[in-house]
């Protein structure tokens, strides 16, 4: 007799407060809300961290509830200071040494995120295991696990990274293919990678798209408030949906936004980059002042889905010049806004927008040029991506079937069947 799935645990513990986790943030809480209405049934218990357990209590529901495993001492003492450690001591080492030193440290990190308890799991009577965020962190023998992959930029642009955050992913990845009883790919292209970087056998992963275009769409009249507050104009500035990572490529994108002012863009055409504020936006801030852009260039920092779906709405369009994403989710969610994209042609890009946008070399700053010339000049090139991009965000928008598709992966891991 099959059993069925009554609690599932899921380990949200790498959710950090804001905008810190990127995209991968905002696809588990949707997937997440859409799982407890679709299957009242199934008790959901969210595993979280101090950090971002009370913002988690959106989540909150008769069937979903969270616990908090990770205390602030945890979160906010040995564990960065283990990596501080790491980031010392790691790139004097040789690579044999480092996988060795690599695996230690996720051993003992694991350790510390679990506080000593072997089976968490197994005293609340969990069925099954969710890892959102990949890592295995809470497996246990004889409990089934779901984790989810996103991309492996850390094996193409290991020079994005630090050496322990390398080390750290390659060690995650790892423990993933071994641990995991099936996993699940955010795009064909991340699966391809997986497989091959993992020498994963093909029917242990599927590709589950992020089918979220109407995410931040709503049918009232957007909030027009945020235009007014950053001095834009509707249909007067293109926007860049993105954290402030290196392989975002913002570099470039403000490289050839000034070759397109300088070729005769309207002076009125301003570029805004949103992401959250650090390190990285304030040097690229002093970047356009550098190249005298910054009373066209806006950086207002991490903003609310509420205000990012204003600006979304009102621009004149998306360009999007990254060089490495799993799937790349702002360019659906402009196309669902009925907004002319312009992305990269490079990994998940091309399998997303379909020839829906104009597709470019990230690495050539004279084609981002075009395309931005096109975004804003050519009428006819706009009405056709549009069309496009409606048709194409059609295809991704309905969230429950993303729900229901990994509803069946969990009962495909509970039921130890091997075909998937």
């Amino acid at each position: 007799m099959n059993k069925s799935l009554s609690t599932i645990a899921v380990d949200v513990t790498p959710v950090l407060p804001g905008g810190e986790n990127g995209g991968a943030k905002i696809f588990v809480l949707e997937l997440l809300n859409r799982l407890a209405e679709m299957a009242p049934q199934i008790q959901f218990v969210l595993l979280t961290q101090a950090a971002s357990h009370a913002e988690l209590a959106t989540l909150d529901r008769p069937n979903m509830r969270r616990l908090m495993v990770v205390g602030p001492v945890v979160a906010n003492g040995i564990r960065p200071h283990l990596m501080g450690l790491a980031s010392r001591t790691l790139p004097h080492l040789p690579i044999r040494l480092r996988s060795v030193v690599s695996r230690l440290g996720y051993k003992l990190n694991t350790l510390l995120k679990r506080g000593g308890s072997g089976s968490l799991l197994r005293d609340m009577g969990v069925d099954l295991l969710f890892c959102p965020f990949t890592a295995p962190t809470y497996f246990e023998p004889g409990i089934p696990t779901v984790c989810t992959m996103y991309d492996l930029q850390f094996k193409t642009y290991p020079e994005f990274f630090a050496a322990e955050n390398v080390a750290h992913r390659e060690r995650t990845f790892i423990e993933a293919c071994r641990r995991a009883t099936a996993l699940t790919a955010i795009s064909d292209y991340s699966r391809d990678a997986a497989i091959a970087h993992g020498r994963l056998d093909p029917a242990r992963i599927r590709t589950i798209h992020l089918r979220m275009a109407q995410r931040i769409i709503t049918e009232t009249e957007h909030d027009k408030a945020i235009l007014g507050r950053l001095g834009l104009a509707p249909q007067r500035y293109l926007i860049y949906p993105a954290n402030f990572w290196r392989h975002k490529n913002h570099e470039m994108l403000l490289t050839a936004f000034g070759m397109a002012c300088h070729d005769g863009l309207a002076a009125d055409i301003k570029l805004v980059c949103t992401g959250a504020p650090g390190a990285r936006q304030a040097w690229l801030m002093r970047a356009a002042r550098a190249m005298n852009l910054c009373e066209r260039v806006l950086f207002p920092g991490y903003l609310p889905e509420t205000e990012l779906a204003a600006l979304m709405a009102q621009c004149r369009g998306v360009v999007f010049p990254s060089l490495y994403e799993g799937f790349g989710l702002p360019v659906i969610e402009a196309m669902a806004a009925g907004v002319p994209v312009a992305c990269s042609n490079t990994t998940s890009l091309p399998e997303v927008a379909a020839g829906a946008a104009i597709m470019f070399d990230p690495r050539v700053p004279t084609q981002i040029a075009e395309a931005i010339r096109a975004l804003v000049q050519d009428d006819a090139t706009r009405a056709e991506l549009i069309k496009a991009g409606l048709k194409r965000a059609a295809e991704f928008a309905d969230t429950k079937r993303m729900a229901g598709e990994y509803l069946d992966l969990f009962n495909f891991a509970l039921s130890g069947d091997k075909r998937l």
